[in-house]
């Protein structure tokens, strides 16, 4: 018979055996020296013992993962020896043995960095002392007065660049008043030249507003055009 000892100040979870006493690395070195048969550790039992432990006591999570690392590889050699077979099964343990060995080898590493590292030899040398040089120093003497007049010098010379542009801006005729303007002149007028349709135009782009409203009167067929020269004026009569 055996059973499950806690020690409380350092919280770890050890086993006592018959045979030994300890935590559970030390029950895999003898399984892997051959000196404990697998089949006389009731891992059910074990299981259920390390989850009291974990509810009584807060473990740290390389504990925790040591012991499902452990575990697991006991249960599955366990497994292998009670499960009834039809074919013999070429087992493992030398593969789990060294698995064991490197595992050890790879908690010793850390144990002896984690020691390396609260005693703060990390680096094989001193840390280099880094020192700062104060870039900008103000005047000894200087007031709030004297910022106040440096700031608005600043700001004089940056108008330039975020003063806003002031521009005029002037509204352009649409076609469609155009067009009634058209219209307007055909009742008084039978007939009119285009410059004179577009003689109070305020830019080019009123010009051009008015020549597609004169495009669209020739669509709708309300006016017939006639142009006796490339550049020539155009004149304008209504449609009969």
């Amino acid at each position: 018979m055996y059973k499950i000892l806690s020690v409380e100040n350092r919280k770890t979870f050890e086993i006592k055996l018959e045979e030994f006493a300890g935590p559970m690395q030390l029950l895999l070195d003898l399984i892997e020296k051959e000196e404990l048969e697998i089949t006389k550790v009731s891992l059910a039992r074990v299981t259920d013992e390390y989850i009291k432990h974990m509810e009584a006591h807060e473990v740290p999570p390389e504990d925790l993962a040591d012991f499902l690392m452990i575990a697991a590889r006991l249960m599955y050699l366990k497994s292998c020896t009670i499960l009834p077979i039809e074919q013999e099964i070429e087992y493992d343990e030398p593969d789990l043995a060294l698995q064991l060995k490197m595992y050890k080898e790879f908690v010793d590493a850390s144990h002896w960095i984690e020691g390396k590292w609260e005693t703060n030899a990390m680096f094989g040398r001193e840390r280099a002392k880094t020192e700062y040089k104060k870039s900008f120093l103000p005047p000894a003497r200087i007031g709030e007065e004297d910022l106040r007049v440096a700031f608005r010098s600043v700001l004089r010379r940056l108008e330039p660049f975020y003063a806003l542009r002031e521009a005029a801006v002037r509204r352009v005729v649409s076609v469609q008043e155009r067009i009634r303007s058209l219209r307007d002149m055909i009742r008084v007028r039978s007939s009119f030249l285009f410059l004179e349709a577009a003689s109070d135009a305020q830019s080019k782009a009123d010009v051009a507003v008015s020549f597609v409203a004169l495009l669209e009167l020739m669509k709708q067929k309300a006016v017939t055009t006639i142009q006796k020269g490339v550049f020539a004026d155009i004149t304008i009569k209504k449609a009969d």
